[in-house]
């Protein structure tokens, strides 16, 4: 008999220490409450479990380290009196596992379904096995929820089924569902299947706790919806883990909380954020969207499928409006967009003022003009799926997306006209998510948590906590000498120098190969973007004397292989961008990464948006706390992400170096110092004691 490499999942013997495909080593496999990069398998053990409770901390599985046991008691003190609970610690401290036993002991008290959630589904693989581990001394259940398209197994086979989108598969499963319910022809046959099979299923989910492939897989098997299972079993689950979007999305809220069967009731759950850093950009983003010239083009050449043109207003026809609202974007970008200018904010209600004038609306007329525009969409899109086209309509999205922009008038957004080879196009930005804002306010507490969020003040502010908050800052347990930082004063990529100075990208270029082959180990290289990295990789192609291996924009399946081989060998640099998969949420253990470098600041680039909010939170919080809310924090966080890469054991040695003299304002929160001799202090680093 042999087993899986639980890396590359290549069959190996029992008696070898190796995998012979990867190099992973079998018999040192590192528990971690990390994320991987999507598409990968985590090394983990499952730890030892104690035969007996811990005394103060009933869900706990494990003997307390470090400060697990202070954080426990923090925790419940905190949601035992309604207050959100923000904390930030360091690697090691277990955050998993801590925040789970914490939130099962007030959970159990108080009734509360927990909500987990994480930014991908493989994090959330960790929260089901660290429960598995609780249920050995106590009785708990916990279900993994992922989107349809991850779990719908009737319509996988269909073209393009990636590329449906998720509103149509729902309908789509709905109609299934329906023609199943009234025994008609086309109905789903494994929706069929779940109410026979489902104590199977809630025995496999109560007794194995899987993740959510392995629960999928099981379910397919069983011949029985996945989805639907979820759905059925989520009601007697004390902890449900999810990605992000089944709270940013207000429709997918209002779902979960009816399945949940806490419809209307947010104070009966207990939402729980892990990597919370990127909550606030998450939900930036799930408000914020495009109509492009493209939308309104396929809209309009969408009404050539009416036999006769329908109206949206008197004697207003459908076609007609939309090519009038393509001629607005188009003059609004040209009195707007001035020679070398991409992009420009639009003051005001202009596109609708133009529509209104056209044609004698009110207020209320343009906003049922609106309504018509996406009830003639959903006829359509009816239409197109009952013709077997499973997209949604042209008109519908258009219609939508109208309603959206006639509705961010307000402080929460910035709306701009902006233009580039495609043609021009609409842009509204949340810059305040209230939404989420609102919604995690109206709970009696909330957890979020964090390797990176100080300052925490400026996170809570910022994601629109109430003021009944606790924030707790706790230290990585790993020993203190087993890591070193270090910038270099002489140099930066700030813009501005670098213009001034054309030596100095000669200089950061010989530097980057200097530190490359300085020490004989894995090594990261990030860069401030993908711009940065490629204007560089000809000289570092040349004198980098180790393997090399590139992140590449939009190719997720070379950066996975890219990654598996360099992890597997010793002797390779791994040239990357600040804040993409590898900056943050992968494990390297051991000696898979001792060093890295990092190319400058990553403050945000200069936009419109960035402006507006700076001025926003200026205007809040006063005068500087704009620049340091939007720029200076997002770039402290993303470097710490980064150096946080190194040290994921106790054992582990690393060194990371700053090749930016603008890191001196963060000398104390990144704990660096200067160095005028990186490559000769990473000699001397690797070479005291180094294994």
């Amino acid at each position: 008999m042999g087993m899986f490499c639980p890396r590359c999942r290549s069959l190996v013997a029992p008696s070898d220490p190796r995998c012979g495909s990867c190099g992973a080593s079998l018999d040192k496999l590192v528990e971690s409450n990390q994320s991987v990069l999507d598409g990968l398998e985590p090394r983990r053990r499952e730890p030892d479990v104690p035969v007996h409770e811990v005394e103060g901390a009933p869900f706990m599985p494990y003997t307390p380290r470090g400060c697990q046991m202070d954080i426990i008691q923090d925790m419940v003190t905190a949601l035992d009196s309604g207050r959100h609970f923000v904390m930030e610690s360091g690697t090691g401290t277990g955050k998993t596992i801590i925040s789970l036993a914490a939130c099962l002991d007030h959970a159990s008290r108080t009734g509360k379904t927990i909500v987990y959630l994480t930014r991908t589904n493989s994090q959330g693989d960790q929260v089901m096995r660290e429960l598995r581990s609780i249920s050995k001394i106590k009785p708990v259940t916990g279900i993994p929820l992922t989107g349809r398209s991850k779990s719908c197994p009737l319509y996988r086979g269909v073209k393009d089924f990636d590329s449906i989108p998720s509103n149509i598969l729902s309908m789509m499963c709905d109609d299934a569902r329906r023609k199943s319910n009234t025994g008609k022809a086309g109905g789903c046959r494994y929706y069929d299947r779940v109410q026979g099979v489902l104590p199977q299923i809630q025995s496999f989910v109560q007794t194995q706790f899987p993740t959510a492939d392995e629960l999928d897989s099981f379910c397919v098997k069983l011949q029985a919806c996945p989805y639907e299972a979820k759905k059925a079993l989520m009601k007697e689950a004390k902890v449900v883990t999810a990605p992000y979007v089944h709270i940013l999305d207000p429709d997918i809220r209002e779902s979960l909380m009816t399945n949940l069967d806490r419809p209307g009731d947010p104070e009966s759950l207990l939402i729980v954020v892990d990597e919370a850093h990127n909550l606030v950009d998450a939900a930036r983003t799930s408000e914020s969207f495009t109509i492009d010239r493209a939308m309104v083009d396929s809209a309009i050449d969408e009404c050539s499928t009416f036999r006769q043109q329908p109206e949206v207003w008197d004697g207003v026809g459908l076609k007609e409006f939309l090519s009038f609202l393509k001629s607005c974007i188009r003059a609004v970008a040209i009195e707007k967009l001035t020679m070398g200018t991409t992009s420009a904010v639009i003051d005001g209600p202009v596109i609708e003022d133009r529509i209104r004038a056209k044609y004698s609306l009110s207020t209320e007329s343009l906003d049922s003009a609106v309504e018509r525009i996406i009830d003639l969409g959903d006829s359509r899109t009816e239409a197109l799926m009952e013709a077997g086209e499973n997209r949604v309509s042209d008109i519908q999205q258009i219609g939508v997306l109208l309603k959206n922009w006639c509705g961010t008038s307000g402080e929460r957004y910035v709306r701009t006209i902006n233009g580039d080879r495609d043609g021009e196009f609409l842009r509204a930005s949340c810059i305040d998510p209230a939404e989420i804002s609102r919604f995690l306010n109206s709970t009696k507490g909330t957890v979020h948590m964090s390797g990176t969020l100080h300052p925490m003040d400026q996170y809570a502010r910022v994601i629109g906590l109430s003021s009944s908050c606790t924030f707790r800052r706790y230290p990585s347990p790993f020993p203190p000498e087993n890591r070193l930082v270090v910038y270099t004063p002489g140099l930066t990529t700030r813009w501005q120098d670098l213009k001034d100075n054309p030596g100095m990208k000669d200089r950061l270029e010989r530097t980057i190969a200097d530190l490359c082959n300085s020490v004989d180990k894995n090594t990261l290289v990030f860069f401030t973007s993908y711009a940065s990295m490629n204007s560089m990789r000809g000289y570092l192609e040349e004198h980098v004397r180790k393997r090399l291996y590139w992140e590449e924009s939009r190719n997720a399946k070379g950066n996975a292989a890219s990654l598996n081989t360099f992890r597997s060998r010793r002797d390779g640099v791994l040239f990357c961008v600040m804040g993409g998969k590898f900056a943050e949420g992968i494990d390297f253990p051991g000696d898979e990464l001792c060093f890295a470098v990092i190319v400058g600041v990553p403050y945000p680039p200069p936009s419109i948006e960035q402006n507006a909010m700076t001025a926003m939170f200026d205007a809040r919080y006063g005068q500087g706390k704009g620049w340091t809310y939007c720029s200076a924090v997002p770039a402290q966080r993303k470097m710490k992400q980064a150096i946080g890469r190194l040290i994921r054991t106790e054992t582990d040695r690393g060194m990371a170096v700053i090749l930016d003299g603008r890191a001196s304002r963060f000398e104390k929160d990144l704990d660096a110092k200067p160095c005028d001799d990186p490559a000769g202090e990473a000699a001397r680093f690797f070479g005291r004691g180094f294994p």
